[in-house]
């Protein structure tokens, strides 16, 4: 018994000691598993952007996958349609309702995860990809009918998934297709074939050394869409110089606009507004909003600027009003403004005339709200209070006073999701890809029909139109969609 005792003692101090060591190793070797978090968009802790690695070639592959079989009718060339209002002005005529099967399904693409939108032209569609088990950032062209690939053009960068990677929409015409990716590379290729014609990596040329507030690139990776003006591609790097034109024949970089005031580069979009007479470049930057001349002998030349509103983040882009008024928007409860600017015959001046809480009036935490006529549409974010998920127009004179809601029984997702209008319809996907179709009369509307597409969630990214078409993704999915009527 004495025996049996010991030789248990023995074995036990053998485990402890062995038990010990391991547990040293371990924590020696710093085994620890990762920071858990939870994924609330915006609302976490926002992780550090992977640092840029100079080994990126910037398109540096090409697929060729297969061959357009027909080019079918329809177009939507870039974020917010032809003319930057998410209006369809196609004449193709749209179904008036559905029944509870949903408007059919054309053709479906697993992606990685992401919320980019689509851009349509002569029956090809394009759109940002990540994937992830490549570490491949991808531009990657459809057929609109079928929705077979045709080719992607492609290099290798790394990235750490923040809230899912590609968010932005390709700028095309006929001639120069223009791409911005998660970690603002810029491409510009040819429509057709693919070709790769030339590259910016604005971490790169516009990045300020050595300095963490001098990082373009935003904290979920780029959201701005790039812009195509007149065969001159137009962006917004922040750091180094605030806004650039850069000619799309040949990459030469045509102007820079100063940045004295290190205006870093949002989530939102670069919207060209007439004010005045003058065409001009509005941005909503961090850091205050500008307008940069659009055309003649001072194209590029800062016209004006405001610091008055300045939302720590900011999706949705300016929206013009209408008699020299601009409605801005800031993300996670920053609610809305309106700025007003005046010129007095020698210079240009902007005032924000009127601001609110996301509770307080009009506010968009992510899609840019949509004018018809005198009214303005919005899904209101979470956080504003009675009308928070609500489908709710305001008119545009009065930003605070809300004219029309769906109602605290017809909420939207997390207010999130993206809408578009063609004539008096309007299509609105909640977060859970439920689609929605709605019959605007005047300041109110009538919801017709609504369909679950998918069984994805983050329906994030912009919807398209095109033709009897409509695009749409969930987080994982792109789906085309038969609207047209029968």
């Amino acid at each position: 018994m004495f025996k049996q005792k010991s030789f248990n003692i023995y074995i036990i101090g053998i485990a402890v000691v062995l038990f010990s060591a391991v547990l040293l190793w371990w924590i020696i070797e710093d085994h620890y598993p990762g920071d858990v978090s939870l994924r609330i968009p915006g609302m976490d802790n926002r992780p550090k952007i992977e640092p840029r690695s100079d080994s990126v070639i910037v398109g540096e592959f090409f697929d060729t996958l297969s061959i357009i079989e027909e080019v079918v009718a329809g177009e939507w060339p870039r974020f917010r349609g032809a003319e930057f209002d998410n209006i369809n002005k196609d004449t193709t005529a749209l179904a008036d309702s559905w029944d509870t099967t949903g408007p059919p399904v054309i053709w479906k693409v697993t992606l990685g995860e992401g919320y980019a939108g689509a851009a349509v032209k002569n029956g090809r569609v394009y759109i940002m990809d990540y994937n992830e088990r490549r570490k491949a950032d991808m531009l990657r062209c459809f057929s609109l009918k079928s929705g077979i690939e045709l080719w992607r053009r492609w290099y290798y960068v790394d990235m750490k998934r923040n809230h899912g990677y590609s968010r932005t929409i390709p700028a095309v015409t006929d001639k120069y297709l223009v791409s911005i990716g998660p970690r603002s590379h810029v491409m510009c290729l040819n429509p057709v074939s693919g070709d790769l014609l030339w590259t910016i990596d604005l971490e790169k040329e516009y990045g300020i050394p050595g300095s963490e507030k001098g990082r373009i690139t935003p904290d979920f990776y780029s959201g701005q869409c790039p812009l195509i003006d007149n065969e001159v591609a137009v962006i917004a790097p922040g750091g180094r110089a605030l806004m650039i034109g850069v000619e799309c024949a040949t990459g030469k970089v045509l102007w820079k606009t100063p940045n004295p005031d290190s205006l870093r580069m949002s989530h939102g979009s670069i919207l060209p507004m007439t004010l005045h007479g003058k065409r001009m470049y509005v941005y909503n930057a961090v850091g205050g909003v500008v307008g940069i001349s659009a055309e003649g002998e001072d194209i590029g030349r800062m016209l004006w600027k405001t610091t008055e509103w300045s939302p720590a983040t900011t999706a949705a882009s300016p929206l013009f009003l209408g008699n020299n008024e601009i409605a801005v928007f800031g993300s996670y409860g920053a609610g809305g403004g309106k700025i007003r600017v005046e010129y007095d015959g020698s210079g240009y001046t902007a005032i924000l005339t009127e601001s609110h809480k996301a509770p307080e009036g009009i506010a968009s935490d992510q899609q840019t709200p949509v004018l018809t006529g005198d009214y303005i549409w919005t899904v209101m974010p979470e956080n504003a209070g009675t009308l928070k998920k609500q489908l709710v127009c305001f008119s545009r004179s009065d930003l605070k006073t809300a004219v029309w809601s769906s109602g605290k029984e017809n909420r939207y997702g997390r207010g999130l999701g993206p809408y578009i209008v063609s004539g008096n319809k309007m299509f609105l996907l909640d977060d859970d890809a439920n689609l929605f179709l709605f019959k605007l009369e005047g300041s109110s509307a009538a919801m017709i029909s609504h369909s679950r597409i998918t069984e994805g969630i983050e329906a994030w990214g912009p919807m398209a139109i095109a033709g009897r078409y409509l695009i749409m993704r969930d987080s994982r999915n792109l789906v085309c969609l038969n609207i047209g009527k029968n």
